[in-house]
């Protein structure tokens, strides 16, 4: 608590009232390196509630940002992620004069949830280097975002704080304007265009303090082993430093990580976030409505084309054009999707027995003995009477391999790569969007992304909002699309009508 109030002295050392907003203005809104571990008590619930949170705001960096955004433009995306850092409250502004006499204590409980849920985070995605890379990639992005909400003088005394060898450059104007010259990234370019702006504040420190690609874009310059930085690159030589130190105490929470799943309190929940803690996470739509259709043996054909998502058509194709009834793991993960998808008992059988039969080795016999029983404990007629449902992507996803004859899992993460764009040819996915599901797949494993950027090709005009989290989802949002279309298509044809007896 102490710490944490200190930090809000004034830059200039004098005692403000600590109900003055102005007393705050440069204070570090709780950034922070996380240097050191929260020594606090917390709930089981609070500890599984800020992790959650934190990882849902990770995740919508993570689409917002995609994997090629570049660092040092990653500040302009922040107000795309208000919404998700006001709900998990791990967002802190500078306080008004309404609310200033509370502004300390806001700050403690920002700093008490910020820390617990980063270290939490930080057990969980130190195990494999795929996680950490994923961990790492979103950490610095957010803390680029928090740095670049500072202001002026408290991002100057956070530079200061983190270590780095640097002081102001106070030369003459001349001096500055030859700096400002000679560094192209020095320009500030406004919203609306027109002649840029030239940083006014630059920091000397030495060159090995700077990163080889801010020296090789001619974002600082370089002279006598002596780096000028404009203030504008302050934020990408803190990015470094803060990726450098968070990937050394990785290490460390490796070497802890065997005691933490062994105690019973937060054990199975690190394992779940280490097994399913990478994939999207998507929000629910908020439009709920029915989409007003259901599958049935008569719509089949035409929806199984447009409204399948891409694990689930490609099973339906494949048994047909082998002849092969299904695996076990292919008719597990597709037997539960129709029924979910309004498929009722007999409908879900007579399919299932017309489907199987084509399999010269299945006969009636033969699938009423070895198969029939499977869907009756999918919907609750035998077993535990209880049926199955969906399984969700993450599921779907960390299915196993596929053995020869077996096709099942997800095809953006269980393809060869030619194969897909095979696939993706056939279906008619536009060449464009084609290699954009191939970045997403090679440059970042995004096989949620995948899909959802499959579906928008798909469906054209749809933002792909509500698509990602299960196969149902992708199913009943393609439905509501084509019924919202023709619903557009009926008012056009309305308009059209009224002008012509206008006419």
């Amino acid at each position: 608590m102490r710490a944490v109030r200190e930090s809000s002295a004034s830059a200039s050392g004098k005692a403000v009232p600590s109900n003055s907003p102005g007393a705050y203005q440069s204070d570090d809104l709780g950034l922070s390196f996380y240097s050191d571990a929260p020594n606090v008590e917390v709930s089981i619930r609070e500890f599984e509630e800020y992790t959650r949170d934190r990882l849902k705001v990770l995740h919508t960096i993570e689409r917002i940002c995609g994997f090629n955004a570049p660092l040092h433009m990653v500040g302009d995306l922040r107000p795309r992620l208000a919404k998700e850092l006001v709900d998990s409250r791990l967002t802190l502004s500078y306080p008004l004069a309404s609310n200033a006499s509370s502004f300390l204590d806001q700050k403690v409980e920002f700093v008490r949830r910020d820390s617990i849920s980063h270290f939490a985070l930080r057990l969980a995605f130190c195990k494999s280097r795929e996680s950490r890379e994923w961990f790492l990639r979103q950490e610095q992005r957010l803390f680029v975002m928090r740095f670049e909400t500072l202001s002026a003088d408290a991002k100057e005394a956070f530079f200061v704080a983190s270590g780095v060898r640097c002081k102001k450059f106070e030369g003459t104007a001349t001096q500055l304007e030859e700096l400002q010259l000679a560094t192209p990234g020095a320009k500030i370019w406004k919203e609306g265009g027109g002649k840029p702006e030239y940083d006014r504040l630059f920091y000397e420190m030495p060159f090995f303090e700077v990163s080889p690609n801010l020296i090789s874009t001619r974002r600082v310059l370089v002279r006598g082993g002596v780096a000028y930085v404009p203030s504008s690159a302050l934020k990408m030589i803190l990015a470094k430093l803060f990726k450098d130190r968070l990937t050394a105490t990785l290490d460390v929470a490796f070497q802890g990580l065997p005691a933490a799943l062994a105690d019973p309190r937060v054990g199975g929940f690190l394992r779940d976030l280490q097994e399913y803690g990478m994939q999207l996470l998507v929000a629910p739509k908020s439009n709920t409505d029915n989409p007003g259709d259901q599958l049935t043996l008569e719509n089949f054909e035409p929806y199984s084309v447009r409204s399948f998502p891409p694990c689930m058509r490609r099973l339906v194709e494949k048994q047909r054009e082998t002849k092969k009834h299904l695996k076990h793991a292919g008719r597990l993960q597709l037997r539960p999707f129709l029924k979910d998808c309004g498929f009722t008992f007999e409908a879900s059988l007579a399919w299932w027995k017309q489907e199987i039969c084509k399999d010269a080795e299945v006969d009636t016999t033969s699938f009423e003995k070895n198969y029939t029983y499977d869907v009756e404990h999918a919907y609750g007629k035998k077993g535990h009477l209880q049926g199955q449902n969906c399984f969700g992507c993450p599921k779907i996803i960390g299915f196993p391999a596929e053995a020869a004859g077996q096709v099942h899992g997800c095809p953006f993460r269980h393809m060869e790569t030619s194969a897909l764009k095979q696939l993706l040819y056939k279906w008619r996915v536009p060449e464009e969007a084609a290699q954009e599901i191939e970045k997403l797949i090679i440059n970042g494993k995004h096989f949620q992304l995948a899909c959802i950027e499959y579906f928008k090709a798909q469906h054209p005009g749809h933002t792909g909002d509500g698509v990602g989290n299960t196969p149902n989802d992708f199913f009943k949002e393609s439905l509501r699309h084509y019924v919202n279309k023709e619903k557009e298509n009926d008012k056009q044809k309305d308009g059209k009508k009224q002008l012509a007896l206008a006419a």
